[in-house]
Order: C-alpha cells, then sequence, then structure tokens
C-alpha cells in the first residue's frame, strides 16, 4: 500500500470513524484499529467496537499501490491532527516490519499495525423494514430526544430511541424512568409496513452517530434500513450500521396524563431563568424544586438538607387554579432547551403526578410536533 492525499480531504472522515473505535483495555483487541483499505483509487475507512459500525471513503489521485492492513485509531487521529491540514501526507505500508509509515516534508511517524483478517463487520440480513425521511427531520427527532436516553439501568428499553411506525406516521419514545419524550411525524410518501406497526429500539450511542453524519439544514433524503438485529445507513459519504435492542417494549402511552384538567401558558425565556436561579440550593439528590401555582403568580421554592432556601416568583395573569408539584429542576430546564417557542404550556391532572410540557402549537419544528412528561419527585 502506497498513496498521497491532502491531509484537509481526510482529516474529517478520521476523525469521525475513530470516534467509535473500541476501548477494551486488551491492548490487541483489533477494535481498537481502523480498518484502512486502498482500492480502486479510493481509501475505505471503517471502524467497529462490535456495537456500531462506521465506513466512509475518500476518493484518492496518487496511489501507486493498493494494500489493506488496521492501526490504532487513537494513534494516528493523534498523529494527523498535529499536522497542517494543507500537507501533503505519504503512506507506505512496510511489509518487511509491519508498520504504516505517515511522512511529510518536514515530519514522518511508523506506527504498528495488524492485519485486517479477523476485523469484524456487520452482516446484512434480511430488510425488515425501510423508512425514509428528511435528514432535517430526522436530526431533529435525534435531537430533541436523546437526552432523555439513559445507559445503566437493568430495564434495556430505556437505553435507546423507540420507532415505531405504521407506513405515514413516525412516533418516536425515550424515557429515563422519570421523565418520557413522545414525538411525532409523518413521510412524504407513504411506506408499507407488513405487520401494520413496525417498531425498533436503536441504542443511545447508535443514534448519537446517526446524528452527527446528518445534516439539521438538508432537505436531501435518508433511508434508515431495519433487519431483525441491525439498523443500517448511507448518508453524506458515510455508512453506518448499529446494532437493535431487541427486548419488548411497555405501553408507554398509560404514562402520558390524559385528563388535564390545568394548564397554563408562560413565557418559556423566564421561566428557564427562574428555574436556574432557585435550582442553586436545591438539594443535590433529586434537584427538587417546588412549582407553587396560584391566582395570577408562580411561585418557585428550593431546600436543601442544611435548610438553606431560595425563592423567586413569575407573575402571569393567567394563573388562576391552585396547583402544587415538586420537579427535578434540571428535568425541567433540559425540557424548555429542547422547546424552540417563545412560550410553553404546562399541563396537570388532578392530583398532580407529573406535568406534561408541550411547545405553545405542539410543533417542535416545522413537521414534528412534541410533547415531554416529568414525574414528580418528593422533597
Amino acid at each position: 500500500m502506497k498513496f498521497s492525499v491532502l491531509l484537509s480531504d481526510i482529516k474529517e472522515p478520521i476523525n469521525s470513524v475513530t470516534s467509535i473505535a473500541g476501548s477494551s483495555l486488551n491492548k490487541d483487541d483489533i477494535t481498537k484499529n481502523i480498518y484502512f483499505e486502498v482500492k480502486d483509487n479510493k481509501l475505505i475507512l471503517k471502524a467497529n467496537n462490535y456495537n456500531i459500525e462506521m465506513q466512509s471513503c475518500v476518493s484518492l489521485q496518487n496511489v501507486e499501490s493498493e494494500g489493506v492492513i488496521t492501526v490504532n485509531a487513537n494513534k494516528i487521529k493523534d498523529t494527523l491532527s498535529n499536522l497542517d491540514p494543507s500537507s501533503l501526507v505519504d503512506f507506505y505500508f512496510n511489509e518487511n516490519k509491519n508498520t504504516l509509515e505517515i511522512k511529510t516534508s518536514k515530519v514522518s511517524y511508523e506506527l504498528r499495525t495488524q492485519s485486517a483478517v479477523n476485523f469484524p463487520t456487520f452482516d446484512r440480513d434480511c430488510v425488515v423494514q425501510t423508512i425514509k425521511l428528511k435528514q432535517k427531520q430526522l436530526k431533529s427527532i435525534i435531537d430533541s430526544s436523546l437526552f432523555c436516553v439513559i445507559t445503566e439501568d437493568f430495564r434495556d428499553y430505556l437505553k435507546g430511541i423507540r420507532f415505531e411506525f405504521n407506513g405515514k406516521n413516525l412516533d418516536i419514545y425515550t424515557s429515563d424512568g422519570h421523565r418520557l419524550t413522545m414525538l411525532r411525524t409523518s413521510v412524504e410518501q407513504e411506506q408499507t409496513v407488513a405487520s401494520g406497526i413496525f417498531g425498533a429500539i436503536i441504542p443511545k450511542q447508535g443514534a448519537a452517530q446517526l446524528a452527527s453524519i446528518i445534516k439539521d439544514d438538508s432537505e436531501a433524503e435518508v433511508e434508515l434500513t431495519f433487519s431483525k438485529n441491525n439498523v443500517f445507513t448511507s448518508c453524506n459519504g458515510y455508512v453506518l450500521a448499529s446494532k437493535l435492542i431487541n427486548c419488548s417494549y411497555p405501553d408507554i402511552r398509560k404514562a402520558i396524563p390524559d385528563n388535564i384538567q390545568t394548564e397554563y401558558l408562560l413565557p418559556k425565556a423566564e421561566l428557564t431563568n427562574l428555574i436556574r436561579q432557585v435550582s442553586v440550593l436545591a438539594s443535590k439528590r433529586v434537584n427538587g424544586v417546588t412549582f407553587n401555582f396560584s391566582s395570577g403568580r408562580l411561585d418557585l421554592r428550593a431546600e436543601n438538607s442544611e435548610h438553606e432556601l431560595s425563592c423567586a416568583t413569575l407573575e402571569d395573569p393567567g394563573i388562576s387554579d391552585v396547583t402544587e408539584i415538586s420537579l427535578n429542576g434540571s428535568y425541567v430546564v433540559d425540557v424548555l432547551k429542547i422547546i424552540k417557542s417563545e412560550k410553553v404550556r404546562l399541563c396537570f391532572t388532578n392530583p398532580a403526578s407529573s406535568i406534561l410540557i408541550k411547545p405553545e402549537t405542539d410543533e417542535l419544528e416545522e413537521g414534528i410536533t412534541g410533547a415531554f412528561v416529568i414525574s414528580r419527585v418528593v422533597v
């Protein structure tokens, strides 16, 4: 293998691909490497941590010989990160030393390599379902729901984003057991769903990597291809595969308050600032802030184990009924950061065991509706 390329042409693909390389303590684990192949005047870069696989392909102009190796992901990333992006970089695989030689006009490196024979890959088994969306749609869905996913829990269904698709509407659910995100969007052209409703859970890391390769302003279409165990997509020069979480998913709709008796429309920016200010003295265990609604005002209150107290008031003539609920202040702020409307709707049942938070008009983004549920805490 021997070729030359401008560093600026490969730096971003290498940074993206190396980000998912394995982190095993075993120094010989091949997933700590990236797959490095030159073929047909293209450089193929690939990483696989057994749960996610990402591949990028870069066109080359100056290829003297082809070949395939693997090289430590962190070492090649660190090596190239210190070079001038405008540098012309020579790559050469020295078979006698089993090293990858990297040279510019001023500096050179030799990195140890491993054979690519045992590098893992994802098998494309039978396709179960495809979902086609605009890139900006999918990006908004992931960015608006991923904050609510946890990775450390015995309930596997909480560790990813739940997709439910009926051919026209796509419903998204995420939850960490204390809060719940619900989003809905529609596809432009109705698609076939063999079973009536298709459901799958994409793990948090897989969803985050998917969000990293799609563009939030692109009208271009992206297709998610689901098999029984994996999801695949190809977008903006990257090919991504992720394992799915195969487990049953509870009827999460039962957690959605359906008998709303009280609703307030409040200014988002002022509410966010007051919650942050009051939360300074909240108990670190639950970050509890008490919301007390009464005639024309909302009183916020927090107290810690040392009996230190913080209070704030938001005046609004639209508040009438008396309602009190204690919530994790950070959870509320997280939701308010997702909502883009200037005002937010706070909705309650009676008694208030949770809060339903919505944008002013239900729409989070163009073509995407959303709502968020946060359970009360005991302070």
